[in-house]
């Protein structure tokens, strides 16, 4: 079996699996406005195989009583780009906390379901939800859960632990638990960018309707280092990949370095008519999108080029377990150090905690009140320790503060390239609040 590491090394972040990669996400992340039938598992991902003494292969007593039901949804089969790594890294989660005896003695439960990308069958998803009396959705991505969110909300069904947030309702409502951090990274990137030295900085963005708020929150950045964002550069691309020469004329005349708020497939046009003008400008960009997969192709361009991230890389000591059980349970071949994998699994880590620390019946209503009273959210350095109680009250960049209440993690760590592989800078976390508001860090 090829090994997990190197599968995941191929490409870091949250991409879909084939020669189709995502050219919607990564745009809308970085402005932090970002034909299977819904189902469960078909037997992996309930209760842990007991062996003959009862207890799980792992030694553990295998957990018993009634299992704790959630909810992963996905677009899988889609014509969207789809993210097959969410709800299999879920169905992992439950095999690996079930071989450890459950949580609290009791089997974790996985229903999964495809939501295709559309609205309407992300509403589906929210029903079927409902119905089966799930405690909470964990660890999901969608394009458009507006219809969905709002059904999980009036039954007191939590939306949690999403990586990628893109609707409104995602940012705002009560039942909204964002634990990723792509919220900051365009502007954890621009901050960086000027600590680096950077003196004549560029950013390159797709066009959407959000390119006004991602503008604003890389100035931000800029200003928080005490850099004049006057005096960057800031080119936009069209969302569907093509021949940027124009675009890469711009970015790199009298330039130092360049932030690109683009996805991979961008990167994949972008760098080929960067590498025919003989340009040599040092490169950032989000985790997912400048990835290891670009980082291959275009290892000298890439040389020394920094990765914003939402969660710490795959390698780091935090993740040893998330290593072992792709492996023990033989895991697909797709991208597991990502935005989709590492997401899910430090959603479903931080649901753990919160129902280990609950006393009483676990249901969506008492689940839901005891995220909404989480203090100190700690996945072991999977993502920052989150205060699930603190609205962030801020403006970001969109004039208007308090529009983005449920972003929970505005921390970003760092990637460095060398060679065309990925590796983590220091481990360490940098707190963005500050950033979003064009203040010092």
């Amino acid at each position: 079996m090829v090994s997990v590491l190197w599968r995941a090394r191929r490409s870091i972040g949250m991409e879909r699996a084939g020669r189709r990669r995502c050219r919607v996400v990564a745009a809308l992340v970085c402005a932090a406005l970002l034909a299977a039938a819904c189902g469960g598992d078909d037997g992996g991902d309930g209760p842990a195989a007991r062996a003959s003494n009862g207890s799980t292969a792992s030694g553990a007593a295998a957990p018993t009583g009634e299992p704790i039901k959630v909810m992963t949804s996905a677009p899988v089969n889609t014509q969207l780009p789809p993210y097959p790594n969410i709800p299999e890294a879920a169905k992992i989660y439950a095999k690996y906390i079930n071989d450890k005896g459950g949580i609290n003695g009791r089997p974790l439960e996985v229903i999964t379901c495809d939501d295709r990308g559309e609205a309407n069958e992300a509403a589906n998803c929210a029903r079927q939800a409902v119905e089966e009396k799930v405690v909470a959705n964990v660890g999901s991505f969608t394009f458009d859960v507006s219809r969905g969110i709002d059904i999980l909300r009036e039954a007191n069904i939590a939306w949690f632990g999403a990586c990628c947030p893109i609707v409104q309702q995602e940012f705002s409502y009560e039942n909204s638990f964002v634990l990723g951090a792509n919220f900051a990274a365009s502007t954890g990137a621009a901050v960086r960018m000027i600590e680096d030295g950077c003196k004549a900085p560029a950013a390159v963005v797709v066009e959407l309707a959000t390119t006004d708020l991602a503008r604003a929150q890389i100035e931000n950045g800029y200003r928080s280092a005490g850099f004049d964002p006057a005096k960057a550069k800031f080119v936009t691309l069209p969302l569907t990949a093509q021949d940027y020469t124009s675009q890469v004329a711009q970015a790199t005349d009298g330039t130092d370095c360049i932030y690109g708020g683009i996805s991979d497939s961008n990167w994949l046009a972008f760098l080929p008519a960067m590498e025919a003008t003989g340009a040599k400008q040092r490169l950032y960009g989000l985790q997912g999108n400048l990835n290891g997969k670009v980082a291959e192709q275009f290892p000298e361009l890439t040389e020394n080029g920094v990765v914003v991230n939402s969660y710490t890389d795959i390698v780091s000591d935090v993740w040893e377990d998330y290593r072992t059980a792709l492996e023990t349970y033989d895991a697909p071949d797709l991208d597991w150090n990502s935005l989709a994998g590492l997401g899910t699994w430090t959603a479903f880590t931080a649901f753990t905690q919160i129902v280990e620390s609950m006393e009483g019946d676990i249901t969506a209503e008492t689940f839901l009140a005891a995220a909404s009273e989480a203090t100190a959210v700690d996945t072991g350095g999977m993502i920052n320790v989150l205060d699930l109680t603190k609205p962030y009250e801020g403006a970001a960049g969109s004039g208007e503060a308090g529009s983005f209440p449920r972003i929970f993690n505005r921390s970003v760590a760092y990637d460095v390239i060398h060679d065309g592989k990925l590796a983590p800078t220091d481990g360490k976390f940098y707190d963005m609040t500050n950033a979003l508001e064009g203040k010092p860090s």
